[in-house]
């Protein structure tokens, strides 16, 4: 995490809490420092320091150039005034060597900072002159005492050179001698602070090797190179453009370049807007070789290539533009004789990067570079003496059939006076293996438009065929062990690129299509899908391409009444998909819905009409016991209880058993719902129970899930009315948590109850299963069965996992919301 960069990011909170966090608040600190512990800027913890230091909260001293320290008091400002406080100075900073001098020079103390540059012990220095630092050069010329006499006498000196360390090596040190008094002016001793420059004096050094490099080649270079300003003055010049022009760079004023006097190559004058200067300037786009004539005093007439650059980031934000100035009136009046040989040259370096033949007009090599040598493995006299497309060598087109000399592309340049560009050609020598090229040829004319040249460029690409010969075989090995591989697959298969075209297609897949192969590759998708299906497939491809995940639907095909089902998996270049006719499946789970709706509606039919019967008991055994009462003895009033007590569990059985039978008919749509909520409201119908065996409940923060309200308030409440039921001795302790898994939650409710046999474990599930008599615990034995159906219900699973004596952890999982 990155912190505060501003002064409004910094608080003085910030900034106190810095002194408050030190070992020793009262130690002093650098604003770097500070800058460090806060995360900041050393230039917005300075502005915050200095706030502090002006409401007093802090102190503060220079101790050298560029070095200032902050520290928190803890004396009054009577007993600041003393200087004891220079001592934790002293020991705190560590980036300056800090150390006080008795009168004569001896080291009085030493701070850590001195330690890390001069590689010192404090017991090795204390005591020795001040001497020991410099070098014996220094020492030799009387160094260290002229600085303590200056020192005396100005009460300060700084002093730069060089100094030495206890190992004996050496180090560039800013040294800063102050002369320390007392109130009667009585001298006491010296500060001195050191700081060690080395790595700054080497990078001045290396700048200024630099900037002698860059006038040294400005200077050696043979051309006239000048810094102009928008107005045109020349305010900087090499020695060379000075010459030229007669400029003195040194002079008070600045030549002005506008003064020359500027033609183009017709001789013409150039107007002053048009000059190349004046369009960098109005342009800031840098102009290249722009050639003209310009009259030079005393010289005459003279031809120019001049480079305008605009020169960025300059001191003053003016833009400037450097200015190159060559002389190439040599290069001009030889330009006519070289004209023939300049063109054959460009046409050399245009047609090819590699291998180079040059030819006459009658097909004789006259030139064959390095590279043409060493690919064709010919000396330039063997090309000389036996031309390759014109002698022994045999060259064949990229299909392989034999060309004659006046079908190689020399022979057609020089019939056309067209170039030819890419062409690949074989060339067989007489005693070799074939060679692979990629040819271009391109003529060069004379003054009289007739050809005088052919010049050849080639690339050897042999190895380059070699391996696409490679890979065709084992792409053609590929694509015969794939179409074995997708025949031996169950399903149809076919694979589609990503503008949804088939490139791969089984057997199978091509049977249920009803179509050959040959006709559907190549063809896009929605071509060739059953009439009425086009826009679903389309959906699901699009967007499985587009989220790169699978995806996975079902589609009715009327035309034949089956079902398929279809699994699409995306990668970059397109998809892979698998389909099936699931019409006996689906077939079958029709059936199975309508079975499990009958016996649903049986168990309904069932449990509602033995309502009633069991209520007739119930009331009759109830108007016995009241009517009869006193002609009863104790026996048959013990077994009209039991009788009444037993159609009661009955009728609870039922009621279970119905409310069972609705959890997938009778519940309510899947929403989003507050898990907080749900459990509060169990909690809230549980709370006689919880009051009574004074029970501890937690909760963590509970989610937002999908689910039903109703029937996932019936799962928590009878899963904490378990927890209840099964404490054993010491009240309840129960705990109800939530866990991320991808898109779900773990909801797990945890108790320290009696636990359950592991035996036991995997039929708690079971309908009507119980694990203890009703007379230890009462109940249905329905609870956990009616919790896995609802649990099933939101596709979910529920698990136990206990431990006899240790307590039970119930887990389900719910679809995050």
């Amino acid at each position: 995490m990155g912190g505060p960069d501003s002064a409004q990011d910094v608080t003085r909170e910030d900034v106190r809490n810095v002194f408050a966090g030190l070992d020793q608040p009262s130690a002093p600190i650098t604003a770097p420092g500070v800058a460090d512990r806060v995360a900041c800027t050393p230039q917005a913890a300075r502005r915050v320091l200095e706030e502090l230091a002006e409401r007093d909260e802090l102190q503060t001293r220079q101790l050298g150039p560029g070095t200032r320290v902050w520290w928190r008091p803890e004396r009054s400002t009577d007993e600041r005034e003393d200087g004891t406080e220079f001592e934790a100075f002293v020991s705190a900073v560590t980036d300056y060597a800090i150390i006080t001098l008795d009168p004569d020079g001896t080291v009085a103390s030493w701070n850590e900072g001195a330690n890390r540059i001069t590689g010192y012990e404090t017991d090795e220095i204390v005591g020795e002159h001040v001497s020991a630092f410099y070098t014996d050069a220094a020492i030799a010329d009387g160094a260290p005492e002229r600085n303590l006499d200056i020192a005396r006498e100005d009460g300060r000196v700084e002093d730069e050179g060089w100094r030495v360390r206890a190992d004996g090596s050496r180090f560039w040190a800013n040294v800063t001698i102050t002369a320390v008094r007392d109130e009667d002016g009585t001298l006491q001793g010296f500060t001195t602070v050191t700081r060690d420059m080395t790595e700054r004096r080497a990078y001045e050094q290396q700048l200024q090797r630099e900037r002698d490099f860059t006038e040294q080649i400005l200077e050696t270079v043979p051309v006239g190179i000048g810094l102009l300003t928008p107005s045109g003055d020349v305010v900087r010049a090499n020695q060379r453009l000075a010459d030229q022009f007669g400029i003195e760079p040194a002079a008070s004023e600045p030549s002005s370049i506008d003064a020359w006097d500027l033609y183009d190559v017709d001789g013409e004058p150039i107007p002053a807007d048009e000059r190349p200067w004046r369009r960098v300037f109005e342009t800031g786009h840098p102009i290249d070789d722009y050639q003209c004539q310009v009259d030079v005093p005393e010289v005459g007439r003279r031809w120019l290539s001049i480079t305008a650059v605009p020169l960025e980031h300059a001191e003053d934000d003016e833009l400037r533009i450097v200015l190159a100035v060559d002389d190439i009136t040599e290069q001009k009046e030889q330009e006519r004789d070289l004209r023939r040989e300049y063109e054959q040259t460009e046409k050399l370096l245009r047609t090819a990067p590699v291998g180079i033949a040059v030819q006459n007009a009658d097909r004789e090599t006259i030139l064959a570079n390095r590279r043409a040598q060493e690919t064709f493995g010919l000396t330039e006299s063997e090309f000389t003496d036996n031309p390759v497309d014109t002698g022994e060598w045999k060259i064949y087109d990229a299909d392989g059939e034999l060309l004659g000399p006046e079908e190689t592309t020399s022979g057609r340049v020089l019939q056309t006076g067209e170039p030819i560009f890419d062409e690949e050609l074989i060339f067989e020598p007489p005693d070799g293996e074939r060679l692979h090229f990629r040819v271009n040829t391109a003529p060069v004319f004379g003054p009289d438009g007739e050809i005088e040249r052919i010049i050849t460029g080639s690339k050897d690409i042999t190895e380059l065929k070699e391996r696409e010969r490679q890979l065709e075989q084992r792409k053609s090995e590929l694509e015969t062990e794939l179409s074995e591989i997708l025949d031996r697959i169950s399903d149809a298969f076919y694979a589609l690129d990503d503008e949804f075209r088939f490139t791969h297609l089984n057997d199978h897949a091509a049977e249920l299509v009803g179509r050959p192969k040959a006709q559907i590759l190549d063809q896009k998708v929605w071509d060739v899908v059953p009439d009425g299906t086009e826009d679903r497939h389309r959906e699901a491809f699009e967007r499985a391409l587009e989220t790169q995940e699978p995806v996975t639907f079902e589609i009715y095909v009327e035309d034949d009444d089956a079902w398929f089902e279809f699994n699409a998996y995306p990668s970059e270049t397109g998809l892979s998909v698998y389909f099936r006719d699931v019409s006996e499946r689906k077939e079958y789970q029709r059936k199975l819905e309508e079975s499990n709706e009958r016996l649903e509606q049986f168990a309904y039919a069932a449990s509602h009409d033995l309502q009633e019967p069991l209520r007739m008991v119930t009331s009759y055994l109830q108007l016995l016991e009241s009517r009869y009462a006193d002609e009863l003895d104790g026996d048959a009033a013990e077994f009209i209880e039991f009788a009444v007590d037993g159609a009661e569990r009955m009728r609870k059985m039922i009621d279970g058993l119905l409310e069972y039978s609705r959890v997938e008919t009778q519940g309510e749509p899947l929403e989003p719902i507050d898990l907080g909520e749900i459990v509060d409201d169990a909690i809230g119908n549980l709370q006689v129970k919880i009051e009574e065996t004074g029970a501890d409940i937690t909760l963590d923060s509970l989610p937002q899930v999908r689910g039903d309200e109703s029937q996932l308030q019936q799962v928590f409440q009878n899963l904490l009315s378990n927890a209840l039921e099964y404490s054993g001795d010491e009240p309840p302790r129960v705990r109800i948590s939530a866990d991320r898994r991808g898109s779900r939650w773990k909801i797990s409710v945890r108790d320290e109850g009696i636990g359950i046999e592991p035996e036991d474990q995997d039929q708690i599930f079971e309908v009507f299963q119980r694990l203890h008599g009703r007379e230890e615990h009462p109940g249905t034995g329905i609870g956990l069965s009616l919790c896995q159906r609802i649990v099933e219900r939101h596709d979910g699973e529920i698990s136990v996992d206990s431990e006899p004596g240790e307590g039970t952890t119930f887990s389900f999982t719910l679809p995050a919301a």
